[in-house]
């Protein structure tokens, strides 16, 4: 198993987090008009190496890693070398380094689903915004099969952060009304996006060009203007932000929504949803429940009445709810790529599912179909939160249902370890504002007393990513800092943005 190798960069900076070993393969689909590396197009060429060289290769540098940096993979387009980016992941996961694919999403796709369960980071190169601007920049005709290979992130099985990169052109897409159409084609994988960055047209490649032969297509283009490029970074960064405040008000109708329609189909009287729970009071998730909160608690749960073929609940939808099957039967599925139909569980009564996404607050990621007709009890987040939650019994029986999941429970694991930084630092920012910000002129001024490195544990982040998050957020105009102990908030508004 060989592959072409480019170049290499040992101690990159800027291509995912930390410091990294960067491979740049060779090969590329794509005739992008502002490549600089015209060299790479071409599969065959450069340096043949071995996915065994590539760790030893990795090795020497690792000291040099951090806890947040690792491997990447960049071009050309590393997905065309499919089975050499999968083997070469396989074995660099196995040696616990940290690994991020730079991609076009044009390559191999027999090794998208190998490939993507392996990659902590995916930086994702968006080249335009619509087909006609894609066609013009690249000279394929590729915009739909760019936007199916985002929608199919999950379907592929990556659990991963986003980076994504756009290269402004002047004249193409220096606008405000191209950053809108940006942040819209960012929707299918708007929760898995953690940083988003515009980098300015140069012309340093323009050399290669001329030495090849090659005819230049942005031939007297003249660069991007760094200043307007970071202005309108910012502008798409605060629409991002936007985004996601929409998307979680948008969430609280569909729960108002799911909560009408589970109501609708609720069937039992007072008495039988007494009769109900007694019976259900045996099994240990409930035994724990006071006897004082028994009324409370009849009061708060919906036993629906669920027609066979019916979904209890899809893929996507939020934490809302954790179902107790009551009577009845019910499938855990998902739908593979090939439209097939995979089983996972058959649930009976007694069985209950969505514990664990209530626990840690993650959305379904399989469906619930009603086998049978159901008898289910839908009990809401906040009534989990208010009797069940810190219940021994509760947490016993659902680490023992996780068991039954494990696969599903460490890609879980994995994906919150390495995602949502952005939220997260500035979930931390607005804590420490209600703590101890203190108004003036300049913002509001936070005087820490904390490092870095407690930064970082306080809000469930590395060192390395909450000093990387804290420099972006100064870089688009959020805050300011000054010194290690000063934070001062300059943009709210922005803040809350990735978190209300």
């Amino acid at each position: 198993m060989q592959g072409f190798v480019h170049s290499i960069e040992s101690m990159g900076l800027v291509d995912g987090p930390g410091t990294r070993t960067i491979f740049f393969l060779q090969g590329c689909p794509l005739r992008c008009a502002f490549c600089h590396n015209p060299d790479a197009l071409k599969k065959a060429g450069g340096r043949i190496m071995t996915p065994e060289a590539i760790v030893e290769f990795a090795g020497r540098y690792r000291s040099y890693y951090g806890e947040e940096g690792g491997i990447t993979f960049s071009g050309g387009e590393p997905l065309l070398q499919g089975k050499f980016v999968y083997r070469s992941l396989k074995l660099l996961k196995r040696e616990g380094y940290n690994t991020c694919v730079d991609t076009s999403g044009f390559g191999d796709p027999r090794y998208y689903q190998k490939i993507m369960p392996l990659v902590d980071t995916l930086i994702l190169d968006v080249k335009a915004f619509d087909r006609e601007a894609f066609r013009e920049l690249t000279t394929i005709d590729g915009f739909q099969a760019y936007l199916d290979f985002l929608a199919k992130l999950d379907l592929y099985g990556f659990k991963g952060q986003i980076w994504v990169r756009h290269v402004m052109v002047p004249g193409l897409t220096d606008s405000e009304e191209s950053m809108e159409q940006f942040i819209r084609l960012l929707e299918p994988i708007r929760a898995k996006v953690d940083r988003i960055e515009i980098l300015p047209y140069h012309t340093s490649g323009v050399s290669k060009y001329r030495e090849l032969g090659i005819p230049y297509r942005l031939e007297g283009v003249e660069p991007m203007d760094k200043e307007r490029a970071k202005e309108l970074e910012i502008y798409a960064n605060k629409l991002f932000a936007a985004g996601l405040r929409e998307e979680r008000a948008q969430n609280g109708k569909a729960r108002e929504e799911k909560y009408r329609q589970l109501k609708a189909k609720e069937i039992a009287s007072d008495a039988e949803k007494a009769e109900m729970f007694q019976v259900l009071r045996g099994l240990p998730l409930l035994s724990d429940v006071p006897e004082e909160d028994v009324s409370h608690v009849l009061s708060e749960v919906i036993l629906s009445s669920i027609k066979a073929g019916e979904l209890v609940f899809k893929t996507g939808d939020a934490p809302d709810f954790m179902y107790l099957i009551y009577k009845g039967q019910m499938k855990i599925f998902v739908n593979t790529m090939d439209g097939e139909e995979q089983i996972f569980y058959i649930y009976r009564d007694g069985d209950f599912v969505g514990g664990l996404n209530l626990l840690v607050e993650t959305p379904y990621r399989y469906i619930g179909q009603a086998l049978t007709d159901c008898k289910v009890v839908a009990i809401p987040k906040a009534t989990f939160d208010k009797y069940f939650y810190n219940s021994p019994a509760v947490l016993r029986s659902v680490l023992s249902k996780s068991f039954e999941r494990i696969r599903w429970a460490e890609e879980l694991i994995q994906r919150l370890a390495t995602s949502n930084a952005s939220m997260k630092t500035a979930g931390l920012l607005l804590k420490l504002v209600k703590r101890l910000g203190v108004e003036t002129e300049e913002g509001i001024r936070l005087e820490l007393s904390m490092s870095r490195e407690e930064l970082g544990n306080y809000s469930g982040l590395r060192r390395e990513t909450i000093t990387r998050k804290l420099g972006e957020f100064r870089e688009l105009g959020y805050i300011e800092l000054v010194g290690n102990r000063v934070i001062i908030v300059k943009d709210l508004e922005a803040l809350e943005s990735y978190v209300y």
